[in-house]
């Protein structure tokens, strides 16, 4: 992933791009920051705000940080609504924020990392994903 901030910016990145498809998109975020829902089954176990002043990829790994984040109930609705539609097992639902703080759907990342949920909170969420797939092999 790059990011691309003007023509010459994109020149000189070309070259050094695979020869296959890729996509390119508008930006119009708040740069540096996502938020990420961690999902079990059906249930929302927890969400951080993951951040980065120094890269536009809010990554903990990429030396962001990361500090719990409480979902509002419109929040919430977004993300129970994609609930809804698929079958999962623990996943991280990532949005992206536009300007106003409105959370704008990113990603679902499957085999999810979770150290960013256990270092901002007390939830285990390891020992609530292992609960369910017991449950699902009654």
């Amino acid at each position: 992933m790059h990011a691309v901030r003007d023509a010459s910016s994109w020149e000189m990145l070309l070259p050094t791009l695979p020869k296959v498809d890729i996509v390119i998109q508008d930006c119009d975020v708040r740069l540096g920051r996502d938020i990420r829902v961690f999902v079990v089954g059906k249930e929302i176990i927890g969400a951080v705000l993951r951040k980065n002043n120094n890269d536009f990829r809010a990554n903990f790994k990429l030396g962001g940080s990361a500090e719990s984040y409480s979902l509002n109930d419109s929040e919430r609705d977004i993300v129970q609504t994609i609930i809804n539609h698929f079958h999962f097992g623990m996943v991280g639902i990532d949005f992206l924020m536009d300007h106003q703080g409105k959370l704008l759907f990113n990603e679902i990342e499957d085999v999810v990392g979770s150290r960013t949920l256990s270092a901002t909170s007390n939830i285990n969420i390891v020992k609530k994903y292992i609960q369910w797939i017991k449950d699902q092999m009654r």
